[in-house]
């Protein structure tokens, strides 16, 4: 009897283990469904925020623009029929401010309807002569005082917003003045940005949008009387203004709708100023299934961690060989890892053991120019003597970033790169190394032309100074050094020559390796770190075969 109920216990541990196993899937599903959908609704919300503020500043600009030419006394000298020269001045005067507004078009109407001014008058569709006293926004402005209206032009036929208002002068009705504005820009920006978005009149007409396909298709249906009106006043032509499919199949839904996990888009909603909303479309399913897979590997990776950690324990109490070999083999690790550590401890102190090396030159120059700001002090000449501090803090800063460069040999910190001027870089060089310059009467041959390239100045002039500081240490008294630009398969090459005694076979094989030099107190980072910078700016540093002396040259991308 002891074997069948050992056998049943163990069936009953395996069946609890399976459903166990199921709804700890079914929990990280829904948990994974419902953080996708609240990411989702955040995304939307931001950009709803965002888009639809920017559409309301443009949409205000133009609203302003037209209440001023409401008040405007040429616009009502034109309804009050004065002399025609006059009118052309005033159409030349719709035309520059439609051309700097970037509105389609501004027009004057008289109580007519009929358009006495344009700022389209010089085109054959000049608005000029056309009456649009049929039109609704003509109507409501007249009786009303304004009116908008978003609609298709009957001339055009481009889809465009007409925002009008109406012109009085003593209590008497004068005209309207119109601007139409057309959205084409922002819908690009829209389409570029790659977010779903559109804006609907308050009868759910999608009048803006980031589809094309999308435009005068609507997010609910309309009614019959609704539909005829519009098409009587030829507010978006032909169309048959059908529900937008997502909205018929019902593919929208909102986040706070028991069943948005199911839907393809969650929308995000954004009531705007004149009656319409902006509408922002998140996709939900791809969102779901990358969130809901994450999920289960997680909840299977912590199965099969729980998993091994059993059949560990059991192994772990059933042989006891076993225990005493896991246990070498954990301090057989620790050491291995301790190991790893010194080594890593004892190159990164090497490292720090070059900053002398790295930062010499830096130094030297903040010693001169500080003794020399004490002599102009005593002299009371505090302007160079504040000058000359002045770079004392420039080169203060430059030794925290090559110190900083230096750590690079170990961790690579890229910072920001621009474009750089390398004359600029070759300036700062020089400036570094004008002491020892002059005291090996060393002699520099500057490139005549420059080049902008993609670099970081400070590191770029650290790996230059150090080109050339190698080349004054091997080249003593006379030192010629020839720096010389040009552009080679793509890149920008600075060569840095000089006419010591060059490179022997054994350097070369060498010289790029950590901790291989030539100087007795050198420690044989500086090309490696300056190497290490230059692949940091997508580029390379290479030793030369010069017919005399040595030549490393610089490759550096071109700046865009």
């Amino acid at each position: 009897m002891v074997k069948p109920t050992r056998n049943l216990l163990l069936a009953a541990a395996m069946i609890a283990g399976l459903l166990l196993i199921a709804a700890s899937f079914l929990m990280s599903d829904n948990s994974a469904r419902n953080r996708a959908v609240t990411e989702a609704d955040k995304r939307g919300n931001v950009s709803a925020e965002l888009l639809a503020s920017a559409l309301e500043r443009e949409h205000e600009r133009f609203r302003l623009a037209t209440l001023v030419l409401a008040q405007d006394a040429d616009a009502r000298a034109v309804l009050a029929g004065e002399d025609g020269q006059r009118l052309a001045a005033f159409n030349k005067k719709l035309e520059a401010l439609s051309r700097d507004m970037g509105a389609a078009a501004i027009y004057l109407l008289d109580t007519k309807g009929l358009t006495l001014a344009s700022s389209n008058w010089q085109r054959p569709e000049t608005f000029v002569g056309q009456n649009y006293g049929f039109r609704p926004y003509f109507r409501e402005a007249l009786s009303k005082g304004h009116s908008e209206q978003f609609a298709l032009g009957t001339v055009s036929r481009r889809p465009g917003l007409y925002i009008a208002r109406q012109l009085k002068a003593g209590g008497q009705i004068l005209g309207v003045i119109v601007s139409k504005v057309e959205f084409d820009n922002l819908e690009a920006e829209w389409r570029k940005a790659g977010v779903t978005v559109f804006a609907t009149n308050a009868n759910g007409v999608i009048l803006i949008t980031s589809n094309r396909d999308w435009r005068f298709k609507t997010v609910q249906p309309l009614s019959q009387a609704t539909q005829s009106k519009m098409l009587r006043d030829l507010d978006y032509g032909t169309n048959p203004l059908e529900v937008l499919p997502l909205y018929q199949n019902g593919q929208v839904g909102a986040v706070q709708d028991a069943d948005i996990a199911s839907k393809k888009y969650a929308e995000a909603v954004k009531q705007l100023a004149n009656d319409w909303q902006l509408h922002v479309l998140t996709e939900t399913q791809d969102s779901i299934r990358a969130a809901v897979l994450s999920s289960r590997i997680s909840v299977l990776a912590s199965l099969l961690a729980l998993f091994a950690l059993g059949l560990a324990m059991i192994y772990l109490r059933r042989s006891a060989a076993f225990r005493a070999e896991r246990n070498l083999a954990i301090q057989q690790r620790d050491m291995s890892e301790r190991l790893v550590q010194l080594n890593k401890l004892a190159a990164l102190g090497q490292i720090a053991a070059g900053v002398g090396h790295e930062i010499n030159q830096p130094l030297a120059a903040i010693s001169a120019y500080t003794s020399n700001a004490v002599t102009f002090l005593d002299r009371g000449q505090p302007e160079e003597a504040r000058a000359n501090l002045t770079r004392v803090i420039g080169l203060a800063s430059r030794i925290g970033t090559i110190t900083a460069e230096l750590l690079g040999f170990a961790r690579k910190a890229t910072g920001t790169m621009t474009s750089v001027s390398l004359n600029k870089v070759i300036e700062g060089a020089l400036l570094l190394l004008r002491d020892r310059i002059a005291t090996l009467g060393a002699v520099v041959h500057q490139p005549k032309d420059d080049a902008l390239v993609q670099a970081e100045a400070v590191r770029l002039e650290q790996v230059l100074v150090n080109l050339m500081a190698n080349a004054l240490d091997a080249g003593q008294n006379g030192v010629e050094i020839n720096l010389s630009i040009k552009l080679e398969g793509g890149f920008v090459e600075l060569t840095v020559a000089d006419n010591g005694p060059g490179l022997s076979t054994e350097t070369r094989v060498s010289l790029f390796q950590p901790f291989s030099t030539t100087k007795r107190d050198g420690l044989g980072l500086g090309l490696v770190i300056s190497r290490d910078i230059m692949a940091d700016f997508g580029g390379d540093l290479v030793a030369a075969t010069p017919e005399q002396g040595a030549a490393f040259i610089m490759r550096m991308r071109p700046a865009p």
